[in-house]
């Protein structure tokens, strides 16, 4: 899931600093309740916060605030500290050397949604390509939250689809499973093809219920595929690092991470789902129609 367009959903809550105890956002003391200051912290966080040390960069580009509570638009977010070859790939031209102070900047989503009554919010953020800046931002977040409640912390959890204390898509039935094997020895595409590829490959075993028949629950599913020694699924003796199911949820399909490298366990795949525009990038729109659908999937369920 690494080269997908993913989606992360976290719940956002409070509580005393050094008690992990979940609060309500009207405790006495709580000075800026989390939706306003999500909601103030994307508005207020529009111009570049660089950190040298990881040569990273990122803004707020807030797009549709609709009310106090809530806020959608973009982080725009990059990457600078190297030089490298900007190349056409069909006239093989160089257009440009980038420059060690040059950002490579993409536009992910994000959203922050406060359910009316609740004492938690939500915030989704988009991956691209494996790329997400979700551990900057949400420290950033808690630091000044807690300069601006004193006391108090501000507590991101990631919502699971599934995980060992239940899930979100827990019960959802599962159509298809994807084992993935990545950076695979060419002697395994061996096995399989008359010739031998010169590098290694990327290797995938699909399992695919008939037409009206699933796999089994995303939950006991998901317990089997973690029961395998070091995190990984082993068959035919070939072990996979990365397992993606594909489930039913309201009528439609969406594919999950089960397990896998870089935090793709959890992550949501919108790849097949969302409309991308001139630029490779998914439209606001789709975007928008897809968090909010799935932000009611998972408030239906907490």
């Amino acid at each position: 899931m690494t080269s997908s367009i993913g989606i992360r959903i976290y719940k956002v809550s409070i509580h005393k600093v050094r008690n992990r105890t979940e609060l309500p956002f009207d405790t006495e003391g709580v000075l800026t309740p989390p939706p306003q200051f999500l909601t103030n912290f994307a508005a207020t966080h529009s111009n570049a916060n660089e950190d040298p040390e990881l040569e990273r960069s990122w803004f707020f580009e807030a797009k549709d605030v609709k009310s106090p509570d809530s806020s959608k638009g973009y982080v725009h977010y990059g990457t600078f500290g190297f030089e490298s070859d900007f190349i056409d790939t069909k006239t093989k031209t160089h257009n440009y050397r980038r420059k060690t102070t040059d950002v490579e900047v993409i536009p992910l989503f994000y959203e922050f949604w406060h359910p009316n009554g609740s004492d938690h919010a939500f915030a989704a953020f988009q991956s691209f390509h494996g790329r997400s800046c979700i551990q900057l931002i949400t420290s950033r977040m808690q630091e000044v939250f807690a300069k601006k409640n004193p006391g108090f912390a501000l507590l991101f959890k990631k919502l699971l689809p599934v995980d060992t204390d239940g899930g979100i898509y827990q019960s959802a039935p599962v159509k298809s499973l994807r084992l993935i094997k990545r950076n695979a020895s060419s002697d395994i595409a061996d096995r399989y093809l008359s010739s031998r590829p010169t590098d290694a490959v990327d290797f995938e075993l699909i399992i695919t219920a008939k037409r009206k028949g699933i796999l089994g629950k995303l939950g006991s599913l998901s317990n089997t595929l973690k029961n395998g020694k070091g995190g990984v699924a082993t068959h035919d003796g070939i072990s996979f690092e990365e397992a993606v199911a594909e489930i039913q949820v309201g009528g439609r399909m969406r594919r999950v991470g089960i397990f896998g490298h870089n935090g793709d366990a959890g992550v949501i795949d919108l790849s097949d789902a969302i409309q991308r525009g001139h630029d490779g990038h998914p439209t606001f729109a789709s975007m928008v129609k897809e968090s909010g659908e799935l932000l009611k999937d998972f408030q239906a369920v907490l």
